[in-house]
């Protein structure tokens, strides 16, 4: 009775919030040695047992997203995809004082959307979508123009993508060179307003970093898939100059950082 008793006793006083951290600090500890094995699902319940016990627990939070990102990596299942974004989701709710955490919480999160996209074809409109907003979101919540423009490139670079995937089964290889084939109408219809969004982020990168090299590259692909849809000669010639300036930015650009690389590794 006086064990029940004392037991009753210690869980009431205020003391008790505290033992749980410590016991929840524990639990982390133990998930992050199975996580560096690659138990994922035992670290998932470990990291779960932590935050039971300390439901604010950032560091819990961050590494039970990761492990059930981890097990999602794995199976490529689209439950264990929904189970990670609402890790991440927890982590953007709970830490809105902590920009640093919910930044990695949105690239994260962007990422499986991608993955999800890639997954299901039938719902890959949907998930692109969702990981073009995480990503936005991430850009609004980001006071750095460095991280700002990576998102308006990636957004970019997604766009082309999508893009080059309606126009290449067009691409016909003759000898050791590609052919144009006519693209179709309805095929060139859904090209134009990506391409529209493609130039759209790729130009915002780059006006925040006028020597983003890789944002330039990709600006130059976006007008090659213009071109492949546009009939008047006049806006050709004027796509082939856009191209030449993309390209030779790029280049440029794309040296100025080898250059610079190359002094910092002889410093």
């Amino acid at each position: 009775m006086l064990v029940v008793g004392l037991a009753a006793l210690v869980a009431g006083t205020p003391g008790c919030g505290f033992i749980n951290k410590l016991r929840a600090k524990d639990s982390l500890n133990e998930g992050v040695r199975e996580f560096n094995k690659g138990r994922f699902d035992l670290a998932r319940e470990k990291f779960q047992r932590a935050l039971d016990l300390a439901p604010d627990l950032t560091n819990a939070q961050l590494y039970y997203a990761r492990s059930v990102n981890a097990l999602f990596d794995q199976n490529l299942t689209e439950g264990l995809g929904r189970d990670t974004i609402a890790a991440y989701e927890t982590i953007i709710q709970k830490n809105q004082n902590n920009p640093k955490a919910v930044d990695q919480a949105y690239a994260f999160e962007a990422k499986v959307y991608e993955q999800m996209a890639r997954m299901t074809p039938d719902k890959a409109d949907s998930y692109k979508q969702k990981a073009r907003e995480s990503l936005l979101k991430r850009a609004d919540l980001s006071g750095e123009a460095a991280t700002k423009a990576a998102v308006f490139y990636t957004i970019g670079q997604g766009y082309w993508q999508e893009s080059y995937d309606l126009s290449r089964p067009y691409l016909k290889l003759v000898g050791a060179s590609q052919q144009q084939l006519p693209i179709p109408a309805n095929v060139s219809d859904k090209m134009k307003p990506i391409i529209t969004k493609g130039h759209e982020y790729l130009q915002k990168a780059i006006s925040i970093k006028a020597d983003y090299a890789d944002a330039w590259i990709y600006e130059k692909l976006i007008y090659i898939e213009e071109r492949k849809i546009e009939s008047n000669p006049q806006r050709k010639t004027d796509i082939d100059k856009q191209i030449d300036v993309s390209d030779k930015n790029y280049k440029k650009f794309h040296e100025q950082q080898a250059a610079a690389a190359g002094g910092q590794s002889g410093t």
